[in-house]
Parts: C-alpha cells; sequence; structure tokens
C-alpha cells in the first residue's frame, strides 16, 4: 500500500530547519552552534537530541577551570548554562535530568570550541 502523505504538513527535518534558520536569523551577529547526537538509554532505543550555544567566553571558561576539580559534573553544567541560547535552555535541563551523563559528552563539545582536544601528539626530541 502506498503512503499517502499530506505536502501542506512539514515534516520533522523541515521543521527542525525552519527552527535553524529562526536562530541564525536572530543571533545574526553572533557565533551560534548547534550540538546534534543520539543517545541511546538501551539497545533498542534511540533518542535524537539537539541543543543550540553560543561560544563560550573566556570568563565562563575560567569559572570552569576554577571548579572542575570540586565538582566535574556541576562544572561542566554552569559551563554548558553559560553558553546554551534560551531557546534550547529548557529541553537542555528536562534531558540532562534524564540522562546526567548528558553533561559530559555536550561539556566536552564545548570545551573543544575553546581549544581543548584529546588529539595531540607528544613526541621526545
Amino acid at each position: 500500500m502506498e503512503e499517502i502523505r499530506d505536502n501542506n504538513t512539514p515534516k520533522a527535518e523541515d521543521n527542525a530547519l525552519t527552527e535553524e534558520k529562526k536562530i541564525k536569523a536572530k543571533y545574526s551577529g553572533e557565533k551560534v552552534y548547534k550540538i546534534a547526537m543520539t543517545l541511546h538509554p538501551d539497545d533498542e532505543t534511540e533518542v535524537p537530541v539537539r541543543y543550540f550555544f553560543k561560544r563560550p567566553g573566556n570568563p565562563s571558561y575560567n569559572r570552569y577551570v576554577k571548579t572542575a576539580s570540586k565538582d566535574m559534573t556541576g562544572a561542566l553544567k554552569t559551563f554548558m548554562f553559560d553558553a546554551v541560547i534560551e531557546e534550547s535552555k529548557a529541553k537542555l535541563e528536562e534531558d540532562l535530568e534524564e540522562y546526567p551523563a548528558l553533561a559530559i559528552s555536550v561539556g566536552e563539545k564545548l570545551l573543544s570550541m575553546m581549544g581543548f582536544t584529546d588529539l595531540s601528539n607528544l613526541k621526545k626530541l
């Protein structure tokens, strides 16, 4: 049987593109990044998530470094919420309640914007 689709109903991808265009227009003078990933809470479930962030600033990074030794997850959460845009904040809070390790995944992506990398080479000369 052939699937009948109403062409007036936008697909999920179209909604995502429309949302991205709105965010891009709203934050046109700033660098805004999308972090998208698929969570796998069990072997049969995939949960796609995405959030939009501004590039973290140096004061936010300095605060992260200062507090990371005491509470790594709390420091990453603070670092993320310093950079998340208003449109993604509620969804990020909700997802962090359900998936607390998400703070590490997203936080590391934000840190990579600041130059953090685990791909470096050290060679004795």
